[in-house]
């Protein structure tokens, strides 16, 4: 008994040839006539034969050298590529389907030999495993091994020497000795799989849905993906056929993703290696403030009230903007600085592993004074000038230890 799936395609060819041939003008015995030749056209014993002698046209491939060219004539590259989980986007990674091209009117011949039989397999994998169903359905005068020998040329093409055409896409890839030159081809089948998985992720019903929900503010479980920046390219213009048949299948357009650099953020912060007063602090930020500091010091009196109080201010400033720094650098992940070479103190001071230390010990503060003040005197000449700095001497440090440790809070 014929399989369903067999007979189900010649009917329906049968049926598109009736519907181009049968016109209303012609006679009732010229239809007849016609109809009888239909019958014997697409009767297994007849259309197989022609189906199998037809398949030589048509070339089994997964990298088609025509999507490059229309009429670059290549060998028929069927790639057998291992699956591996090596992360990366290529054949054999992906379950596409070989594609076809050749002569179009020929193309019926692979859609037979892509049916689906009774048991799953389809047409094709049965001649290739020669097994006894596929023997049992094409039991007619025609000897079974021209048959499958005639289909399966469609895939004989694999085995032709390979040669490929100067129509197609080349680059130099460098070996030891010189250049090996490569022939850029099209691997269709994962090409038109990555369509029909983003067709899937803008279009499908769970995608329409979802968006449809997420308008009316309702909550959806799955929600949907956006892909921006998608290119779309089409291969044969009115013709996609004469590309191949996925491209036909695919009204000859593919989507084409942004291969693009990433965009680096810079990174504002990062972590330490030897010194937190020679590699964070930038003595530029802190110029304006080192010049005014510098104007009180040159005033004729420099114990009054006033210019002790303004002292104090711009000390304060400058060590809370130093704060600054110390506070974004504790916003690293915790435990950056046990491979620094950081002193002591001030991996207490700033890695935020040490937050708990921080707040329980108060020895390590005393010596965070001592170094933000030894900083002061040094930043202070450098930002004002050798030559014109004040001397800053032990009453002058003294009066800043004493103020940071009045407020030594603001240091922890």
């Amino acid at each position: 008994m014929l399989d369903p799936a067999i007979q189900a395609y010649l009917s329906e060819r049968k049926v598109t040839w009736l519907k181009e041939k049968l016109k209303i003008s012609k006679t009732e015995a010229e239809q007849q006539d016609i109809e009888r030749t239909a019958a014997d056209k697409f009767d297994l014993a007849n259309w197989l034969p022609d189906a199998a002698k037809r398949a030589g046209q048509l070339a089994m491939v997964t990298h088609p050298g025509k999507f490059s060219h229309p009429g670059a004539k290549t060998s028929s590259v069927i790639a057998d590529a291992e699956r591996k989980a090596d992360g990366y986007l290529r054949t054999g990674n992906v379950a596409a389907e070989f594609d076809v091209f050749g002569n179009a009117a020929a193309l019926d011949v692979h859609k037979f030999l892509s049916l689906p039989l009774s048991d799953g397999q389809t047409v094709l994998g049965h001649l290739e495993q020669d097994t006894p169903l596929i023997r049992q359905q094409f039991n007619i005068p025609t000897a079974f091994q021209d048959l499958r020998q005639g289909l399966l040329s469609i895939k004989s093409g694999a085995a032709e020497t390979v040669k490929t055409s100067e129509k197609i896409k080349q680059v130099y890839f460098p070996v030891d000795d010189g250049y090996h030159l490569l022939s850029v081809l099209t691997p269709s089948g994962l090409m038109f799989k990555l369509k029909e998985r983003i067709n899937v992720l803008r279009f499908s019903e769970a995608a329409k849905q979802a968006r449809s929900d997420r308008r009316n503010q309702i909550h959806h479980e799955q929600g949907f993906d956006e892909l921006y920046n998608l290119t779309v390219i089409g291969f044969g213009g009115t013709k996609p056929q004469n590309i191949s048949v996925l491209n036909n299948q695919n009204g000859g357009t593919a989507y084409l993703l942004a291969s693009l650099p990433p965009t680096l953020e810079l990174r504002a912060t990062q972590a330490l290696k030897t010194n937190f007063f020679l590699q964070s602090l930038y003595l530029k930020d802190y110029q304006d403030k080192f010049k005014a500091l510098h104007k009180l010091f040159l005033d004729t009196v420099p114990n009054n009230i006033d210019v002790r109080e303004g002292r104090d201010y711009w000390i304060l400033q400058i060590v809370e903007q130093v704060m600054e720094k110390v506070w974004a650098i504790r916003e690293l992940p915790g435990g950056w600085s046990e491979t620094s070479a950081l002193p002591p103190v001030q991996k207490i001071w700033l890695d935020a592993a040490n937050a708990q230390r921080r707040d329980s010990e108060d020895d390590w503060l005393d010596e965070i004074i001592v170094a933000v003040v030894s900083w002061l005197g040094i930043a202070y000449k450098k930002a004002v000038g050798e030559q014109k700095a004040i001397p800053i001497g032990d009453p002058e440090s003294r009066a800043f230890r004493q103020l940071l440790a009045e407020h030594r809070e603001v240091l922890r």
